[in-house]
């Protein structure tokens, strides 16, 4: 039987739970988006991506549909499909979502491409997107939108 985990405070990193501390079952983030925040279009070999917004409207793609959603929406993507999300409300403030990914293991790309506290450096982002599986096919909902 595992053990019982229990997180009273999530602190100042999303990953509440990696796939290490559920036995690869799943990894659990609750993010917060500011504006215009969001990866480029990509495409997971394994896992399910799994959002549900908390605050404010988080816009996801799913192929070539937009898609915005509010507090208490829930969207997942399985594996395979093209898919981005972004905070594209100028008029808002920060997005904040839980994200579950299963299974687990792909905290571990989080890890490390935002390991020197900022954004990822692009020259590492295909390297580790052939490691933790995901492949990078498209523009940011910002570049798609033209927003800055």
């Amino acid at each position: 039987m595992g053990e019982v985990r229990i997180v009273r405070d999530g602190g100042p990193s999303p990953i509440v739970a990696g796939g290490a501390d559920t036995n690869g079952r799943f990894d659990f983030l609750v993010s917060t988006y500011p504006y215009l925040a969001g990866p480029p279009l990509h495409v997971h070999d394994e896992q399910d991506d799994t959002f549900f917004v908390l605050e404010g409207i988080l816009t996801i793609q799913v192929g070539d549909e937009l898609i915005d959603l509010g507090p208490g929406d829930f969207a997942t993507v399985p594996p395979g499909i093209a898919h981005t999300f972004a905070n594209a409300k100028a008029d808002q403030g920060p997005v904040r979502a839980v994200n579950v990914m299963t299974p687990g293991g792909f905290d571990g790309y989080f890890r490390e491409a935002f390991a020197s506290g900022g954004p990822p450096d692009p020259s590492i982002m295909n390297d580790l997107g052939r490691k933790y599986g995901v492949t990078w096919v498209g523009p940011t909902i910002a570049g798609r939108l033209g927003l800055n």
